[in-house]
């Protein structure tokens, strides 16, 4: 037996349904034709977008969401891209987040457990981590859910992350795939 864990370094099976959404996401996309300038996921431990970077490939940057009431992997990026082998460097750079908060709460974990295979994801395909605020967190889960599929805010935040890099003008005309995931309870 296998104990329950969802983190990609205590159970590799847990990666198999974020791997398949990245395969199928790549299919579809190369089905239709379609080179979106960046695929949106939001973090919390790691194992989704580090599964879902597997699936999909580096031909499409990944862009990693975390709400600013919790960023470890943001932060610990930071530091890292000053830093040769920042795997090798664990302990100094990925630092528990004090006091989590969120609307989007199942991305409130305290330390980005995946985030060696995030950071490599993200180098690989040209990606980036945002940082969302709680306004931005609260408007992305009321514009889905008034125009989209009942998600829960944790599913949303990536939709935070677009509209932050939309609002900065990181993004062009060209389309993006946003991740949901979560039902609204």
């Amino acid at each position: 037996a296998i104990p329950f864990s969802v983190q990609g370094p205590a159970n590799a099976w847990c990666l198999d349904g974020g791997r398949t959404i990245g395969w199928e996401l790549h299919d579809q996309l190369n089905d239709v034709e379609v080179a979106p300038q960046a695929v949106f996921v939001q973090v919390g431990g790691g194992a989704l977008a580090t599964s879902l970077a597997l699936g999909l490939g580096d031909d499409v940057p990944l862009v990693v969401v975390q709400a600013e009431g919790c960023a470890p992997l943001h932060r610990t990026l930071q530091a890292a891209s000053a830093v040769d082998a920042p795997e090798l460097h664990w302990a100094e750079l990925m630092e528990p987040w004090e006091s989590p908060h969120s609307l989007a709460d199942g991305i409130l974990d305290d330390e980005t457990y995946d985030w060696i295979s995030i950071a490599r994801a993200i180098k690989r395909s040209a990606g980036r981590s945002v940082i969302a605020s709680e306004s931005e967190i609260v408007h992305a889960h009321k514009l889905v859910n008034t125009s989209g599929p009942p998600t829960s805010a944790t599913g949303t935040a990536g939709v935070a992350g677009a509209l932050v890099e939309s609002a900065a003008g990181t993004l062009d005309d060209r389309p993006i795939v946003v991740l949901l995931s979560g039902a609204a309870r």
